[in-house]
C-alpha cells in the first residue's frame, strides 16, 4: 500500500465523509496527521493460538500533533482497502 498525495486525500475525505473530526480526546487539539504507514491487527479464533497470519484487519492511524495521541481507523469501513482479484472479475 502507498500512502501518495491520492490515497492520502482519499483517507482525509472518508474520514471527514464519517464525521471523524472530532478534538483529541486527550489534549483537545483539533489537528492530527495521517502516519505514513498502517498497523494490521491479526483475528484469533482462540486464546492459546499464537500464529501470525490469517485474517486481520488493516488499519490507517492519525495522530495528534500536540499531544501524540494515535487513533486507528479500519480500512475497510473507510472504503480504503485495495479490490481484491476476485470482485474486479465480478465486475467484468
Amino acid at each position: 500500500m502507498n500512502f501518495d498525495a491520492e490515497f492520502r486525500q482519499r483517507a482525509t475525505d472518508a474520514l471527514k465523509t464519517k464525521n471523524a473530526v472530532k478534538p483529541c480526546p486527550r489534549c483537545g487539539n483539533q489537528s492530527f496527521t495521517l502516519i505514513d504507514g498502517m498497523f494490521k491487527h491479526f483475528l484469533q479464533l482462540r486464546l492459546e493460538d499464537t500464529a501470525i497470519g490469517g485474517p486481520s484487519v488493516p488499519t490507517i492511524v492519525v495522530g495528534c500533533t500536540n499531544c501524540g495521541w494515535l487513533a486507528e481507523h479500519a480500512m475497510g469501513a473507510l472504503g480504503l482497502l485495495p479490490e481484491q482479484p476476485a470482485e474486479r472479475e465480478k465486475g467484468a
